[in-house]
């Protein structure tokens, strides 16, 4: 259909025939990865067990990265194996069959939702769950995509957090909730934002409006610092839908650079592959300096 690993729009999925609710289940099964709303990227097949099949048969809820696709979030990475959660008392903590993950931890009713047929996790517990196992990033990344979509709110994850018991992982769920971003746009901005203040640099504004010296609006942004007049943009051409856009965005970026900002861009291979050359580029431009 497509080459793998190329960054694609989802008009130009649907173009090729591939239908909506086929493009959900390519999501799934990791041959697509959503990127951010309307951008994938394309993969390999991974073959996952049916959720449907998996889940009743385990008396099992589907957890982790997996509820997260089954629930729609975009992810900054596919889903290769399925994972699913079953009280302390039931099965082993193990690889049980080739493509499965079960996990021992206890769940309370108020903890799982029904989606499209499966019992998954809700978005709190997954949240969680991403923070204390993945890590920070991912499970921000998620927990942005959760409130874009609206299916919980900053003071639900919030308060989920704070509720936790003392143990191992509460302090990453913590610091995960406390990096959440309401207006983040996408996966993508969602990572560069952690990579930032993880280094302890300045926050950010997020999808901050530009004006001329005017007054007149220029354009919306991914992250600026106003008082250093500073704007950080995640883009790259591949992330335009045709070369006019492509060329828009570069017209816009002239008109930021003569009202006096400083524009700096980032790729998607610098934010997941070379983290500490986007957190020293902002540093040095801000002047401000990188925790260690």
């Amino acid at each position: 259909m497509f080459e793998s690993r190329q960054v694609v729009h989802r008009n130009q999925i649907l173009a090729s025939g591939v239908s909506g609710r086929e493009l959900a289940e390519f999501v799934y099964l990791g041959v697509i990865t959503r990127l951010w709303r309307g951008w994938y990227t394309t993969g390999e097949p991974v073959g996952l067990p049916d959720p449907r099949g998996v889940t009743r048969s385990m008396r099992a809820v589907l957890s982790h990265e997996s509820a997260a696709a089954w629930t729609g979030a975009e992810m900054p990475f596919a889903v290769s194996t399925l994972h699913v959660t079953a009280p302390r008392n039931r099965g082993r903590c193990a690889e049980v069959a080739p493509g499965i993950r079960l996990h021992r931890r206890d769940i309370a009713p108020h903890e799982v939702r029904l989606v499209r047929g499966v019992r998954v996790t809700s978005p709190e517990r997954t949240f969680a769950d991403l923070a204390r196992t993945v890590g920070i990033a991912t499970a921000v990344a998620v927990g942005d995509a959760y409130l874009r979509r609206r299916v919980t709110t900053l003071a639900a994850l919030s308060a989920y957090a704070d509720g936790l018991a003392y143990g191992p992982g509460r302090p990453s769920v913590r610091r995960a909730a406390a990096l959440l971003d309401a207006k983040s746009g996408s996966v993508f901005e969602s990572l560069t934002r952690v990579v930032l203040l993880e280094a302890g640099l300045p926050a950010p504004r997020t999808q901050f409006n530009v004006r001329d010296r005017e007054g007149a609006w220029i354009g919306r942004v991914d992250f600026a610092w106003p008082e250093s007049r500073v704007i950080l943009e995640c883009d790259g051409f591949e992330f335009h839908s045709s070369r006019a856009a492509f060329e828009r965005d570069r017209k816009r970026w002239s008109a930021l650079t003569r009202a006096g900002w400083r524009v700096l861009t980032v790729t998607w291979s610098q934010v997941v592959s070379e983290p500490s050359y986007l957190a020293e580029l902002v540093a040095e431009v801000l002047g401000a300096s990188i925790s260690k």
